[in-house]
């Protein structure tokens, strides 16, 4: 989608945002406001006065010499200053062109901008879905060496979230194949927080921005639902790459098909980027600030996710460059209007 900006110039008043799909959405959510705005509405009402019949009727009643000291005059005087303005000249441009065909068909379902100083736990939670529906406390799976503490790795400053992974003893249960929850000791605290309690959509696009730490260790924003699988990696960074897999299952009793892919990661590491996932009934479409990544046209999933972001150390991972952290700045989710 091609952003307003770019056909127009920048909307009058507004600041330049982060991607051309992102642009698009706030040239959109000003023009719907600038819509309602009073000057506007006076614009459209003074322009319908002086433009009528009975204005013009007016008009030629009153003596050339008079005119300027007239109320009409004043009215039109203002009528036409107002018609050159940014803001009036901008607004018929795009009314005119209308760019929103394809952005107001979407509806915004989810915005997290991280403003606050604490996690909102009517939204977030910080244990794994199942931990908290049948333990009622944290667990971790078995091929993780670091625990992932209730909210206690989770730092916020500059409107950003931080979800940090350092080097500290603690005890807690890990999930073994085998033989179910244990006991553990782990050298090491990790983060997780996830919408499993709040937030579950089907279809549509879920969106981060993120800025992923340089250290050996895993880093990732990913859906998933009641079981293992279906699972998306939306962006994982893990062994100095960028992932993006799709792990779901085919048949009863079989192991799941899985589509894994991978690019150089060490740019993601020094900067922020807007990662998406494009989900429709027949389609995955991974995004790298608006640039596709990936696409999965098979074993597509029909049924409600949740968004989990996490960072933590495999069992084969080292601690180099602990502490360190991944950086969110903000999470959005979109809807078709007329989906189900």
């Amino acid at each position: 989608m091609a952003s307003l900006a770019f056909l127009f110039g920048m909307i009058p008043g507004t600041e330049k945002v982060e991607s051309a799909d992102d642009q698009l959405r706030a040239d959109y959510a000003a023009f719907q406001e600038y819509e309602k705005s009073d000057e506007l509405k006076h614009f459209l009402e003074l322009e319908k006065e002086v433009t009528s019949g009975d204005f013009a009727i007016r008009k030629k009643k009153i003596p050339k010499k008079e005119y300027k000291n007239s109320e009409e005059f004043q009215k039109e005087e203002e009528y036409k200053v107002l018609k050159k303005s940014d803001k009036i000249t901008w607004y018929f441009n795009t009314k005119k062109k209308n760019p929103f065909r394809e952005v107001a068909k979407w509806e915004e379902t989810f915005n997290e901008p991280f403003t606050g100083s604490r996690l909102d736990e009517k939204t977030w939670m910080t244990r794994y879905y199942w931990g908290d529906a049948i333990l009622d406390e944290p667990y971790t799976m078995s091929d993780e060496k670091s625990f992932p503490t209730e909210g206690k790795n989770i730092e916020f400053y500059d409107k950003k979230a931080r979800l940090v992974t350092k080097a500290e003893e603690v005890e807690g249960k890990k999930w073994d194949p085998v033989h179910g929850f244990l006991q553990d000791s782990f050298e090491y605290t990790s983060a997780l927080m996830s919408t499993g309690k709040s937030f579950r959509q089907k279809y549509g696009i879920f969106k981060a921005k993120i800025k992923m730490a340089p250290a050996d260790m895993t880093q990732a924003f990913w859906l998933v639902s009641n079981g293992l699988v279906p699972h998306i990696d939306v962006a994982k960074y893990e062994k100095g790459k960028l992932w993006a897999n799709y792990f779901w299952a085919t048949r009863s009793g079989q192991a799941p098909s899985k589509s894994v892919s991978k690019t150089g990661g060490s740019r993601y590491t020094s900067d922020f980027y807007i990662f998406s996932l494009e989900w429709s009934p027949g389609k995955l479409v991974w995004k790298i600030n608006d640039k596709t990544f990936k696409t999965q046209s098979s074993g597509v999933p029909q049924e409600e996710m949740y968004m989990v972001f996490s960072t933590g150390l495999k069992r084969w991972s080292s601690d180099n460059g602990l502490p360190a952290a991944m950086e969110i700045d903000w999470i959005r989710v979109y809807k078709l209007k007329d989906q189900d």
